[in-house]
């Protein structure tokens, strides 16, 4: 882990030149100069943009030119399949063995799922510093030239920002944010699922392996889902695009927090897409 990469929580506090300068490189403006003359970005929020794709591994350079890096998927919906190829860059590069330098975004995600925690505000010290003993008994440890990295509110508040454009959070009110995330973006992450593992019925467990090395870093608790996924998971089920059924001799995988209904098996340990 490089103590001169820059730390995307501080690198970024306005999220949304991140797709605006990708789009621009990938419509062919390839420099600086170019960049800044079709986006009309300020400089401030053009550096931004630029840096934290690079941080989060979306873009790259051979002076004097920026490069794209492809979607890993594509739905036709270009905000989607951005914040999909965002995350995926993350997940890639968040792994227990070695850890990325910029592993805190979804660091942070998880432990809001496991720790259950579905209401928060960005000044919350409590949050923010449960976070970092997550990062901690996890051995993430970032270092930048000063060094040691450490989460705090100024952070906080950058990553519930960047958190909240790539669909893992949604602001209610104020400083007050709902952990839940775009429901397009589980779907979707179930269909690819399946189609990597060339299945239609893909194993519950098999899934959380896919979405820790894909797209987020997910555990389960004595074999149960978080409330948060769960919820989603029931959500889909509800309306009629997936399945969630017992198949096989695999163990069974449970929901949190969510009532009985028609179409979640009560021994559940597979998905199944409908549509």
């Amino acid at each position: 882990m490089s103590e001169t990469e820059g730390f995307i929580l501080n690198t970024v506090q306005t999220p949304t030149p991140l797709r605006t300068v990708y789009q621009s490189i990938r419509r062919g403006h390839t420099t600086r100069d170019a960049i800044e003359e079709d986006t009309v970005l300020e400089s401030n929020l053009l550096d931004q943009g630029i840096n934290g794709l690079i941080e989060i591994g979306l873009i790259g350079r051979q002076e004097p030119d920026y490069y794209t890096v492809d979607y890993p998927w594509e739905t036709g919906d270009e905000k989607l399949d951005f914040r999909m190829a965002a995350l995926h860059q993350l997940a890639t590069d968040a792994q227990p063995d070695e850890w990325g330098k910029q592993s805190a975004v979804l660091l942070n995600y998880q432990y809001l799922l496991q720790e259950n925690i579905q209401m928060f505000e960005a000044n919350d010290k409590q949050v923010y510093t449960g976070m970092e003993q997550w990062w901690k008994e996890r051995g993430y440890t970032p270092r930048s030239q000063q060094g040691a990295i450490s989460m705090n509110e100024p952070k906080m508040v950058n990553w519930t920002r960047t958190a909240t454009f790539l669909g893992l959070i949604y602001k209610a009110k104020g400083r007050r944010y709902t952990t839940t995330p775009d429901e397009r973006l589980i779907y979707q992450s179930i269909r690819w699922a399946a189609d990597d593992l060339g299945k239609e019925l893909i194993g519950i467990r098999d899934y959380i392996e896919w979405l820790n090395a894909n797209l987020l870093l997910v555990d389960l608790d004595n074999n149960y889902l978080p409330a948060t996924l769960s919820r989603i998971l029931f959500n889909l089920v509800k309306e009629g695009r997936i399945r969630i059924t017992e198949s096989g001799d695999a163990g069974a995988v449970g929901l949190t927090d969510i009532p009985s209904r028609l179409g979640i098996d009560s021994e559940s340990n597979s998905i199944e897409v409908i549509q």
